[in-house]
């Protein structure tokens, strides 16, 4: 704990209350104690004014400069889906609104900038904070064509979407605040060299640009980018990174390299390269897990069989979790891999991408489980599986099962896998549609002996039973079964004229122990209870034995089953089957 407070510092917790209006979250209220937020929350949902409200746990990392967002709680308006349910709350206009050149280095800044420019960051294995802090990276990307304008001209749209401005006069503004910020950038480099920097010297260079009494944040970016400029894969920039790492670093230090290894990590490419490059996503998802936690997993070796030595310094400080940003974005990575459309595996199939969201679950419990009852998580998880279930899906799955028993089974195996009510509620009109017993018993084939329907429609209400299917489809889907079998011990058993009557209480016996409660499991229990209390019933079956031998083995075999069956009280089972 001293080892974390030393790296990381300061950390201050406060619980901000959200709304949502419009398709947009705002900030309506703040406060250092979760039990001042509820009462505001219950207040908003009350008064329905609002699409939906959410409780967001936010850490301050004072030092890093630094602030996390983790949804504790979030509760929507029905029939209100969220456009973007990763998006954050807006604080009155576009939270990547920059008024100076100095703006571009915030957080949220950055993260806009590495979507604007993510093809050239990736293939020249840069971060934004490279770019903002190092004049050879800067002018090289002022260099490349017309990127920066195209860039700003987007950039521009969104930030005067809902107000008063104009695109083009804040796509002027824009121009010249970079012009201006690349201009101060390569005047400061004039006449003054970056400092060398080697493995293990963060600390001392630190030292040295702080001893002026200046700020040393500016020179240890320009320092650290250019340390790493030449590396050719991301594998390659971690490494070299983290190899600047020593135990005797500060807040200050940490604070560098946490924020660089954060970008890194905010590149697809570079958790992909870590991986292999032709991993499924599904390792990708896995391997962001492991990383959370500090376990290097598959992330690949080099050729002398071992991890670098930067990337298991890596692996051993977010086991530490002295790496706030970095692990901050790899929960915001392994968000946007749930919450995307591409395919786990390479195509588009119901089973393989709920068997995959399983996977991801049963990850989860095993490797991280700080992040099970990760309320976004689940949510993603839920949501994924919600959108898969779609009419033409289930088409080609269900057309993939012959028989309706073979599709009530396969519509069964969905509902115990998909995640999510909403997902489940899903899949129950498609099982409802097949819940037709006339069909089942065809199928199974027996129509010319409807009594051996009786176990395999009691075994199938056990296992709807125990599905995770909403009530109210539960209850109908159940009472259709019960109807069904109820009609067939009552006419196919009981009512069977054909049969002997002791026939047909050994038939009740021994096909319906497994009835579920319901009409059908009363009408046999009291059927067999009338017949117990009738001595002839015992007598009259006995008497088909020729010998004392089998009649006494047969009669204990019969209070055996009878015992069994749970069908009747055990006070009306002879007293043998003790």
């Amino acid at each position: 704990m001293e080892r974390q407070q030393h790296l990381v510092g300061t950390v201050k917790t406060a619980f901000e209350l959200h709304s949502l209006h419009n398709d947009q979250w705002l900030l309506v209220k703040e406060g250092p104690d979760l039990r001042q937020i509820e009462p505001a929350a219950a207040l908003l949902i009350d008064r329905k004014e609002v699409d939906g409200v959410r409780i967001v746990r936010r850490r301050d990392y004072l030092d890093h400069d630094f602030k996390s967002h983790i949804t504790v709680r979030k509760r929507l308006r029905p029939g209100v889906a969220e456009t973007d349910p990763l998006q954050i709350a807006n604080p009155g206009r576009d939270a990547s609104w920059c008024d100076k050149p100095e703006d571009f280095t915030g957080d949220i800044q950055r993260q806009v900038i590495r979507g604007l420019f993510a093809r050239y960051l990736d293939e020249n294995r840069l971060t934004p904070l490279e770019v903002l802090y190092y004049e050879v990276a800067a002018r090289a990307l002022d260099n490349a064509g017309t990127l920066v304008q195209g860039a700003l001209q987007r950039l521009a749209s969104q930030q005067v979407r809902g107000s008063q401005q104009t695109a083009v006069s804040r796509m002027k503004e824009l121009m010249a605040m970079v012009d201006d910020g690349l201009s101060r950038l390569v005047a400061k480099a004039k006449g003054n060299p970056v400092p060398p920097l080697a493995p293990g010297g963060l600390k001392a260079l630190s030292e040295k640009l702080a001893a002026g009494g200046a700020d040393p944040m500016p020179g240890l970016y320009r320092a650290t980018a250019a340390y790493l400029a030449g590396t050719k894969t991301w594998m390659e920039k971690l490494d070299r990174l983290f190899r600047l790492f020593t135990p005797d670093l500060t807040v200050r230090e940490m604070r560098i390299i946490d924020s660089i290894a954060a970008e890194i990590m905010g590149s697809s490419l570079a958790l992909r390269e870590l991986v292999g490059k032709e991993a499924d996503r599904i390792e990708l998802v896995l391997n962001a897990i492991n990383l959370y936690v500090g376990k290097l997993g598959k992330v690949e070796m080099d050729a002398g069989g071992s991890h670098p030595p930067g990337v298991i310094a890596l692996s051993e400080l977010l086991a530490q979790g002295v790496l706030p940003r970095t692990l901050a974005e790899l929960r915001l990575g392994l968000l946007r891999h749930l919450h995307a459309r591409l395919p786990f595996h390479g195509e588009r199939h119901i089973q393989d991408e709920l068997r995959a969201l399983v996977r991801i679950q049963d990850h989860l419990k095993v490797t991280a489980p700080s992040l099970v009852n990760d309320e976004e998580i689940q949510e993603a998880i839920a949501l994924r599986a919600d959108k898969l279930i779609q009419p033409e899906a289930m088409a080609d799955v269900m057309a993939m099962a012959r028989g309706t028993y073979a599709k009530i089974n396969l519509v069964l195996s969905l509902v115990n896998m998909a995640p999510g009510r909403q997902a489940r509620a899903k899949l129950a009109p498609y099982l409802r549609s097949l819940i037709v017993p006339d069909d089942i018993v065809w199928d199974m084939g027996c129509q010319n002996r409807r009594m051996d329907i009786i176990p395999p429609l009691s075994e199938l209400a056990d296992r709807i039973q125990n599905a995770g299917l909403p009530d109210a489809s539960k209850r109908e889907i159940l009472d259709i079964l019960d109807s069904a079998l109820f009609e067939t011990v009552r006419t196919d058993i009981v009512g069977n004229q054909a049969m002997g009557f002791a026939d047909r209480m050994l038939a009740l016996i021994n096909t319906c122990g497994g009835l579920p409660e319901g009409r059908a499991r009363t009408f046999a229990s009291d059927t067999l209870t009338t017949a117990l209390r009738r001595p002839e019933f015992i007598l009259n079956y006995l008497e088909r034995f020729d010998s004392a031998t089998e009649r006494r083995d047969n009669y204990f075999k019969l209070c055996e089953t009878l015992a069994a069956s749970r069908l009747v009280p055990p006070a009306l089972i002879p007293h043998a089957a003790a």
